[in-house]
């Protein structure tokens, strides 16, 4: 039986390039060699990244630098990873979407309107930019006209027609002051519902 001999390379004395490219293998077959290669890891970049068998990144960070380095370097880490992803828009949309649909029922408006069909396309865009009520005819209406293709003063009209349709609502004769209260009671929904706005 032939008995095979391992030797590990000195990275602290090796010189390092830095390289979007480049990978590196490190081969240890003790726990010295391993721990050696990795505080030579540590001592040249402050951070060793390894992939587990799932694809999961899992971060080493070098304590020794003090705390203000571990928290810069878990913040640059964690905030890319904050943003939402794309599954995260469709859940918020839909949770968003369900929410204008039971304050919609609740007030009795006719599904079958246009108006009505508008009120909930206009509503999800006064819940995710409410100072679009500021200008309403300006810079929401308009917002209804490439999905309905019709004009702002048309996309108006069909609104006051559906609020005169709905018994609850005969008495408000501003469209703008029936968008807020329907928004104020979406975001309420949304809150009690899903605790988050």
């Amino acid at each position: 039986m032939r008995n095979y001999s391992t030797a590990t390379i000195d990275r602290s004395t090796v010189p390092t390039r830095k390289s979007t490219g480049e990978y590196g293998f490190f081969i240890a077959c003790d726990d010295k060699a391993i721990l050696k290669c990795i505080n030579a890891m540590l001592l040249n970049s402050g951070m060793v990244g390894l992939s587990d068998t799932d694809g999961k990144m899992h971060y080493l960070i070098d304590g020794r630098r003090g705390q203000n380095y571990v928290l810069g370097k878990v913040r640059d880490k964690v905030l890319p990873l904050r943003e939402s992803s794309p599954s995260d828009h469709l859940f918020e949309d839909a949770v968003i979407y369900r929410a204008i649909d039971t304050v919609i029922k609740r007030y009795g408006f006719s599904e079958t309107l246009m108006g009505t069909r508008i009120l909930r396309v206009l509503l999800f865009r006064l819940y995710k930019e409410p100072k679009l009520l500021k200008c309403a005819s300006k810079s929401l209406y308009p917002l209804a006209q490439p999905e309905f293709h019709i004009s702002a003063s048309q996309v108006e009209r069909n609104l006051r027609y559906a609020i005169r349709r709905t018994p609850k609502m005969r008495t408000q004769t501003r469209v703008l002051s029936v968008l807020r209260l329907l928004l104020d009671e979406t975001m309420k929904e949304v809150m009690e519902k899903y605790g988050r706005g």
